[in-house]
């Protein structure tokens, strides 16, 4: 379980790199957390966002794996609900779970914020960023693609 001054300082944090206006959780609802922000808390347990046609998009999912709500699901249903909320609800995602999940959440492309060998507990933070997903490489750009300097130079 969460600790209250963990959650509402990670939403500074988070707040402070884009405004968040709208957030999803599941797993425990976090209203309660919403003490500094103006943040509309919409929380939904793992079958009901399964089942939850697409209607809008939130600023932020907060997802808490280790919580008693989110025992009795599967394997399968935690990677179809990430799965779920990277590509269609959120545009960040927050991740607590326990260190089980560690190749679940690398495989989806998650990263983790908190190193697990800093600390005794079986507790794990990780987080998925649309914007900082994929650094763009040197290569890719026009400057590579044309080569206009080489026309009429070589014939293929």
């Amino acid at each position: 379980m969460a600790e209250q001054n963990v959650i509402t300082s990670m939403l500074d944090d988070l707040s402070q790199e884009q405004p968040i206006q709208t957030a999803l959780c599941i797993g425990q609802n976090l209203a309660q957390y919403n003490t500094n922000h103006s943040i509309q808390w919409f929380h939904f347990n793992a079958s009901e966002l399964l089942n939850l046609p697409f209607t809008q998009r939130y600023d932020l999912g907060f997802v808490l794996l280790d919580t008693d709500e989110m025992s009795n699901v599967s394997e399968s249903q935690k990677s179809q609900l990430l799965v779920k909320l990277r590509d269609l609800f959120a545009k960040r995602i927050v991740v607590t779970c326990k260190l089980d999940d560690e190749q679940l959440l690398r495989a989806l492309g998650f990263t983790q914020l908190i190193d697990k060998t800093s600390h005794e507990n079986d507790f794990a933070l990780w987080q998925f960023n649309i914007l900082t997903y994929k650094h763009v490489p040197d290569w890719f750009n026009s400057k590579f693609w044309a080569n206009p300097e080489n026309w009429n130079k070589f014939r293929w």
